[in-house]
């Protein structure tokens, strides 16, 4: 199997985390003001930025499927 995301797919992403992040973690003020000015300025669709983190999460996310692939193989059959 292989799931690939495109940047605007990570880039929606990023922003249901950093939303969650901004509503639950109890930030204060500032520091919600600075993660929201950090998601608008840096991580801009067709940024660098935004280009790294989709090979880091497409990356991280074959990594889990090879591993998830490679342990079904290893179990035993009396389970």
């Amino acid at each position: 199997m292989k799931l690939e995301l495109e940047s605007e797919e990570a880039r929606e992403l990023l922003s249901a985390l950093v939303d969650r992040l901004l509503n639950e973690a109890g930030l204060g003020d500032g520091d919600r003001a600075a993660l929201r000015r950090w998601r608008s300025e840096s991580m801009k669709a067709g940024s660098e930025e935004m280009k790294a983190l989709t090979a880091k999460v497409n990356a991280d996310i074959d990594r889990a499927l090879r591993a998830k692939a490679k342990s079904v193989v290893q179990k035993p059959d009396w389970r």
